[in-house]
Parts: structure tokens; sequence; C-alpha cells
């Protein structure tokens, strides 16, 4: 397994988590740090490649609510990720984007970002320190919060910038960079801050869990598609389709952009719906560019397999869609080496997959088992599952080998691009 951006073996992933509090020590968000592995080493040669890993680990790996529970998720992110539009992938209403403007921005950047306030994201002005610079900002009028760095701001000026970034953005919130002692911390509720960040607070937490690799091979296909120019959803399902390792990070976005709803899905293309195109493409991008994959393709080869059989014999059926992704799940305890019991805790699926899954029942449990009884020339419970079919059933697992391997060279052709 591939681990992080600087190249290293990992079974696990990280990311760092710091709380903003109010005067009275309440929690209002975590600042969301990258983290390249347990040493709590902040290394990086790309900070939007480092923005783009926090999304994905946030979005992709644990989920927003696991990370931030019902406070403010706070992202580190360059005004050209907003220009792109990858801030989608995020949900607003836990998100705030965190932006630095050494330099007052070009009226695209200003358009972007005044489209992304209107659509409901919230922006803070980071590392503020200049009475000069906050006078000049153009994202202190859309900002929702500013951060005044005491490190860099003289302590003659604090007093005003607080009054500059209130009379300018009417309601912000003003917070307190670098509170680094009890003094730093006085001194800041007497200026008048609203909320306060730094040593004195909470030092950064390091959280670590085991990863959710995606498949090399997918990764692949998914930068290929991008790569096209236009966005091809349907291109999308029919890759995510051959790939649990993508199917269980497509089910995990859902959560992650639920975020506190009640949401239960049976099928990817339930799933692809309730994100929309525009998500769809966000994440599929910080997928294709994430550096957690795994070339170990044996338990997705299964799955697509599996998932090939149940299309076909559930075809007509209302259990089509929920069937494949029950048969895409079934790989991901083997995939990732864990329970599936708690792999299913993570996922938004419906109970009907859930119980197919776990127990075995109904038609979907049915299928799976008819499935792997194929896989393993079970000819006992073939005969007593679907009494008579036997042949048939042997006959289509061997023509859904042949359509997964088929579509597997083809995508390994096209991976082969001449220099």
């Amino acid at each position: 397994m591939r681990g992080d951006v600087d190249g290293r073996m990992t079974a696990e992933v990280y990311l760092g988590r710091q709380p903003l509090v109010d005067v009275d020590r309440e929690v209002f968000g975590y600042e969301l740090l990258y983290r390249s592995g347990p040493d709590r080493s902040t290394m990086f040669d790309d900070p939007d490649l480092a923005t783009r890993g926090v999304m994905e680990r946030v979005l992709l790996q644990w989920g927003m609510e696991r990370v931030v529970g019902d406070r403010f998720g706070m992202i580190n992110a360059s005004a050209s990720l907003v220009v792109h539009g990858l801030h989608r992938a995020m949900p607003p209403e836990g998100v705030i984007i965190e932006v630095r403007e050494a330099e007052p921005f070009d009226d695209a950047t200003v358009t972007a970002l005044q489209q992304a306030r209107y659509d409901g994201y919230h922006f803070a002005l980071d590392n503020v320190g200049r009475l000069g610079d906050l006078e000049r900002s153009c994202l202190l009028p859309l900002a929702s919060i500013v951060k005044i760095e005491l490190t860099t701001a003289h302590d003659a000026e604090i007093d005003r910038l607080i009054m500059v970034a209130r009379e300018r953005s009417p309601g912000i919130l003003v917070v307190a960079e670098k509170v680094e002692s009890v003094a730093d911390f006085k001194r800041c509720v007497e200026h008048g801050f609203d909320l306060f960040q730094g040593y004195f607070i909470a030092e950064p937490e390091l959280l670590r869990r085991p990863a959710r690799p995606t498949g090399t091979q997918s990764a692949a296909a998914l930068h290929r598609t991008l790569g096209d120019g236009a966005f091809d959803v349907d291109r999308l399902e029919t890759i995510i389709a051959g790939d649990s390792s993508l199917a269980f990070r497509l089910l995990a976005a859902v959560n992650a952009d639920a975020f506190g709803l009640d949401c239960s899905v049976g099928s990817l293309e339930r799933a692809m719906g309730l994100l929309g195109p525009e998500k769809l493409r966000c994440l599929a991008e910080l997928i294709a560019t994430s550096t957690d994959t795994i070339d170990d393709d044996s338990h997705i080869r299964r799955g697509a397999v599996r998932a090939r059989m149940a299309a076909d014999l559930l075809a007509g059926t209302e259990h089509q869609g929920s069937g494949i992704t029950v048969a895409l799940l079934s790989t991901t305890d083997s995939l990732y080496q864990t329970a599936i019991g708690e792999l299913l805790d993570e996922l938004p699926v419906s109970d009907e997959v859930v119980r197919a899954l776990l127990h075995g029942q109904g038609p979907l449990g049915v299928t799976l088992d008819v499935i792997r009884a194929c896989e393993h020339d079970d000819v006992a419970t073939l005969d007593d599952l679907a009494p008579g079919r036997r042949e048939e059933l042997i006959a289509l697992r061997a023509a859904a080998v042949v359509a997964v391997d088929a579509a597997t060279s083809a995508a390994m052709s096209d991976a082969i691009v001449p220099s």
C-alpha cells in the first residue's frame, strides 16, 4: 500500500485538529491540519496538495461528523481552490474555508469568492497582522471570521484591527491566533476578541485511523476521465461499479455530505443522485489525486466479478442496484482488514443492504450466498439455493470473470500514454 505525500508505506492516515474556543473556553470549532505521519510531521511541497489531502481524509476517510461533531471544521485553502470549484466537495453547513490574502485578489478571484459565499460557504481571513493589509482586503467584506496573528500584529494596532474588521464586515467573529500563554489570553480578552486559538488553549491533536485506500488503477481511470475535459457521470458510474474501494468511498461521501441528516442509500445510482454531478466531479478529483492507494487488486477484482453476477442475477428486478452495492461491499472487509459490521457503521446504507451483508437475509443475502457458492464451487449450497441451475450459474460466473478481466485489460491499455 502506498502511503502519503512523502511516499512512505502506511496502513493509517493522519489528521491534525486544534480547537478554537470562546471566552468561556467552549469549543466553537476545529482547525483541521495536514499531517503526514505519526510523528506529527507537517512537511509538504505543495500547499494545495496538502489541502486536498485534508479534504480527502475528512470527507472520504473519517467523515465530517466524526472529526468535528456538531462544531465547525476550518480548512486552510488557497483562493485558487475556490476558483477551481473544489470547495464544492465540502458541505457548506459544516466548514469554514481559511484563506490568506498576501495581495489583493483579482476580479476573477473575487467573483468566485462572492459566488461561493452566495452558495452558503463561509470564509475566514487568515494570518492578519498588518492594518494596511486588512484595510485593502477584498475578502474581508465576505468573511465570517478574521484571524489576527499575535506574533505579527503590533499590540498598538490590535484595537484598530478589530474595529476595522467589524466595521467592514458586520457580525464578523474576530479570532486571536497564536495565544501561547495566560498573559496572552488575558490581554486578548481585554481587547475584546471573540475567539481564541493557540498552544495555551490546546496543542493540535493528532488523529489517526486505518486507511481506506483506493485501487491504483481506479484512481488512474478517474484521473483520465477528468483529464478529458467533459465530466461523464455515466463513465464515473461504470468505474465505481467495478471497484469496491470506490463504492465504499462514494457512500462515505454521502455520509459526509449529509452532515447531521438521516440519509439511507441502497444503490450507487442513488448515492450519485444525492451528491449531484458537480460534487461528484470534485470528489472524483480528490480521489484521483490521492496518494492513499492500494496496488493489490485481488479483492477489488473479486468484488467486480460479484457485482457483474449480481447485476445479471437481479436484472429486471427492483433489487438490481442494491444487489450491485452488496456485492461490491462484500469484499471490503478483506480489502481493508476490518470487520464488515464496523465498515457498515461508516456508511449510510439501507437496512436491506445491512441485513444482506451481516446476516445473509432477504433476496440480496440469498443472491450473495449464491455468488459465493459459485466462487468456491460449493455444489451442495448451489443445489440447495438454486436447484437445477448449477451449470447455468457456474457459466454465468465464468462470463463475469471474462468481462471483468477484459475491462481491466482495456483500462490498463488506456493508461499507456505515448511520451
